[in-house]
């Protein structure tokens, strides 16, 4: 019980990030009925300060009105174990045109064949915002499903290469 209390209150203090707080190298495309086709990216980034893992998240809006979101992030605790599933938490910062800047946790669960990630960031985006994001991503290697809901778009679906 104590181990799903556990659970319930990450997930609900976290609120919520789409891509995994762990960096991947992917590349795909995306579709938000709202909006359009994304094309998106990720990459583990070529530096480890002080042994931290970096990675960086674009995503881009292939329409008539120009959209970009870049995340950048750190894995900083990425070995941990949650109700026996592996977790990592750490830090994103998430730059956006129209120009936005957020910075908070983001965090992931592995689970059995896919990951939960949840994703939160306080700043500023024609005022003071609240980014939040949260998203499922299934694994069919070498390829991967994702379903997740945002601030930016309330339903993407994702279909990602990873190498």
């Amino acid at each position: 019980m104590k181990r799903l209390f556990a659970l319930l209150g990450l997930a609900l203090g976290l609120a919520l990030a789409q891509a995994p707080a762990y960096p991947e190298n992917t590349l795909g495309l995306g579709y938000a009925p709202d909006k359009g086709i994304y094309l998106q990216g990720s990459a583990l980034l070529p530096f480890s300060p002080l042994g931290i893992d970096t990675g960086l998240d674009l995503q881009v809006l292939l329409a008539q009105s120009l959209e970009a979101y870049a995340l950048l992030k750190a894995n900083l605790f990425p070995g941990l174990v949650l109700a026996d599933l592996y977790t990592s938490l750490g830090l994103g910062l998430d730059l956006r045109y129209p120009f936005g800047v957020h910075l908070g946790p983001l965090a992931s669960v592995e689970l059995p064949g896919g990951a939960f990630s949840l994703g939160l960031g306080l700043g500023y985006q024609g005022g003071f915002h609240l980014a939040w994001g949260a998203g499922f991503r299934l694994y069919l290697e070498p390829l991967a499903l994702e379903v997740s809901a945002s601030d930016r778009h309330p339903f993407l679906l994702s279909l990602l290469y990873l190498w």
